[in-house]
């Protein structure tokens, strides 16, 4: 072996001379990092001392805090708040106290550091990111739309509102609330149940998920807290896990499964207008959302949509109930706080524009659109409208109702960029004139209001006023109109004397499944107790049951509405005679009923005020109380434009309509009778005089023995 080469011990010295250098500086180290036993103990009591002084505090503390308050939920967010201020408080007399060991002090205090107190427009400042679909990428910055930040901020954890209802035009951030919201809950707070509902379970896979996805994805907080395997049975269609078994529930509002079982603190409701207002025969959606929450004493839930519905708008009845806030913005030039509003030619204020003179063929185009000050009558320019958002705020209508906070906001407020502009909202207008489909739209997406139609109504309270007790009316003889609905029957039985002069006799409601036999067996018994001469039957619903009972009963006809205002309420005697004889052989026959004509027949009759000739009487009953004239005059006739025509068309004003439709029935039972009841003598005995009908004998309707 060469001399030059290191012998086996040298190497063996070297490798022990290491060892030993590595050894001591792990002694010296551990040294350094070490401290003796009694500086720990001085600290920690010291330490100690200080949260026994701030646990005697505490209890008188609370005390101040929640006094005179008697609110379950307010006085969980003050208490909240009392006991962040005591560990702020401790953490800064830690820094003041002098310890042995000022480590201990540190340590002490990061672990004792309560969870930040932020708000969700906070979290989304802080972690929100776009990438895609919007005009500005990038971070999300509130303050670019600053009307939404006290909306979010009523959904944070320590917010006392437990409702928040958001009805608006299309395009000004009310979705946005929703998906920073989700944001807040999973990566801030990440232990809370949170379940999405949109209107149907499609538009969920086509538009909910894909969203959702699109967030956690362009969000890197959001996006290593979920697993992105479509496999994986945490990420499905309609159930989102993450954190410590949390779970985002996604339900359509047409399916009563979805929105089943699960109890869960926090909703939101996306487009709660699309809602039916009956969901597989469960009752109203919004019921059964309101179930999943009884058991959480600090529940939230956030409604939010575009009106679309015509009177019965549900996201208005939501705003009716909070406490109705608007967004005030202040004039640039006298400084006076305003709401925005559409305005027009016809108003003293609101938008203002300038139209081009027509040049040959070509129309006038909008030249140029100012806001109109209602203070101090000086036009504003579009250009403002970020200075004013900057500084406007919100002002409730009914300041008293704090637990159901509601806004409103239209177009006109898109920010300068992001949304709509001014002349594009007028150039809207003029289109649709002319158009009331058209104009519908634009009240409803660019204004955020429900569309009321002008139209022919009656007045409930007016026909209330004409309850009476009869006494011994002279009736000829008696009809019934029945409407059939999935979960029960409702019948009305009138009776007919001279003149078509008409007497309600009862409105009842006979409850059960309209698919099995015993609901039926109860009609024929009402029925043949009350002695009507003819029933008319609605087979618009459970058709296969009402053909079936119809075909044993002559005096029972099924009949099917047809829209159409041309359309008589029954057929002319000869076009009948004729449709007869050509189904003749397929059973039972349906009669068609122009319902159009039927309700504005019903409409005309409620207008005669006189006893007489056409008079409808309502009894003095329970039956007949404010639900039943609701559902009577639950409809109007409007005008409505089709390009250029007029057309009459018969619109709802409420969902249950009932009342209407079994009267039209039951008028419409009475002309299939052909009684012509004009020369219908009032008896002067108990004895009713003959009837006299308008058809031969030999092709009158059967009546019931």
């Amino acid at each position: 072996m060469s001399a030059a080469l290191t012998s086996m011990p040298d190497l063996k010295t070297q490798e022990a001379k290491l060892n030993a250098t590595i050894a001591l500086k792990q002694y010296q180290q551990a040294q350094d990092e070490s401290c003796l036993s009694g500086e720990v103990v001085m600290s920690a009591m010291r330490v100690r001392s200080l949260m026994l002084s701030i646990t005697n505090k505490m209890q008188s503390a609370l005390m101040d805090a929640i006094e005179n308050t008697h609110d379950e939920t307010r006085t969980h967010y003050l208490m909240t708040d009392c006991l962040l201020d005591l560990m702020h408080s401790l953490s800064t007399q830690i820094d003041n106290t002098n310890t042995p060991l000022p480590e201990f002090n540190e340590y002490f205090k990061r672990g004792a550091k309560p969870r930040d107190l932020i708000t969700v427009s906070q979290w989304a400042d802080r972690n929100r990111w776009l990438e895609s679909g919007t005009n500005l990428p990038g971070r999300w910055n509130t303050a670019t739309t600053p009307y939404l930040r006290e909306i979010m901020d009523d959904l944070s954890e320590h917010s006392p509102v437990r409702s928040v209802t958001f009805i608006k035009s299309s395009g000004v951030g009310g979705t946005e609330v929703m998906y920073n919201w989700v944001g807040y809950i999973m990566h801030h707070l990440q232990n809370k149940d949170l379940l999405c509902v949109v209107p149907t379970l499609e538009l969920r896979e086509r538009s909910l998920n894909p969203r959702l996805s699109k967030m956690m994805e362009e969000t890197p907080v959001l996006k290593e807290l979920v697993n992105k395997s479509t496999r994986n049975k945490a990420n499905r269609g309609d159930l989102l896990e993450y954190g410590a078994r949390a779970r985002i529930i996604k339900a359509g509002a047409n399916s009563p499964d979805s929105l089943r079982s699960d109890h869960l603190p926090y909703v939101e409701a996306d487009e709660v207008d699309a809602f039916p207002w009956d969901v597989g025969g469960e009752g109203d959606p919004m019921t059964l959302i309101e179930n999943r929450q009884r058991t959480f004493s600090r529940a939230k839930s956030y409604f939010v949509s575009t009106p679309t519905k015509d009177e019965a708008s549900r996201i208005d009845i939501l705003y009716k109930r909070s406490d109705m806030r608007r967004y005030h913005v202040p004039c640039p030039h006298c400084g006076e706080f305003q709401t925005l509003k559409f305005g027009g030619k016809d108003f003293a204020y609101g938008l203002k524009w300038k139209m081009s003179l027509p040049v040959d063929d070509e129309p006038a185009q909008v030249e140029s659109v100012q806001y109109l000050c209602e203070h101090c009558g000086v036009y504003i320019d579009e250009g403002h409208k970020t200075e004013m958002l900057a500084k406007g705020r919100w002002i409730a209508e009914r300041p008293s109702i704090k637990l159901h906070h509601g806004y409103h906001l239209n177009a006109l407020y898109s920010p300068v960029g992001l949304g709509i502009g001014w002349r594009a909202i007028v150039e809207k207008w003029l289109q649709c004139q002319g158009d009331s489909s058209e104009l519908k739209a634009f009240i409803n997406t660019y204004l955020g209001e429900v569309f009321k139609e002008q139209g022919d109504q009656q007045d409930p309270t007016a026909l209330i006023m004409r309850l009476e007790v009869y006494d011994n009316p002279s009736i000829a003889f008696k009809t019934a109109g029945v409407d059939v609905q999935k979960d029960r029957l409702e019948v009305t039985i009138d009776g007919w004397g001279k003149d078509e002069e008409n007497w309600t006799l009862n409105h009842l409601v006979i409850p059960g499944d309209t698919a099995a036999q015993d609901v039926w067996d109860e009609l024929d018994e009402v029925l043949r107790e009350a002695g009507v001469r003819l029933a008319a039957i609605d087979s618009g619903y459970n058709t296969s049951m009402v053909y079936a009972f119809c075909e044993k009963r002559k005096w029972c006809v099924a009949i099917k509405g047809v829209e159409g205002a041309g359309r008589p309420l029954i057929e002319d005697e000869k076009k009948r005679r004729a449709r007869l004889r050509a189904k003749r052989k397929r059973g039972v026959h349906v009669e068609p009923l122009g319902v159009d004509q039927g309700k504005a027949l019903v409409y005309s009759r409620l207008k005669i005020t006189t006893p007489g000739p056409g008079y409808i009487h309502y009894p003095q009953e329970p039956d007949f109380d404010d639900e039943y004239f609701a559902q009577l005059t639950a409809e109007k006739l409007v005008t409505k434009m089709r390009g250029q025509r007029p057309i009459l068309e018969w619109v709802k004003t409420r969902p249950r309509n009932e009342a209407i439709d079994c009267k039209v029935y039951s008028f419409a039972a009475m002309r299939l009778c052909a009684v012509d009841l004009s020369k219908y003598v009032i008896p002067t005995s108990g004895q009713a005089a003959p009837l006299v009908s308008s058809r031969k004998p030999r092709r009158r309707m059967i009546a019931r023995k």
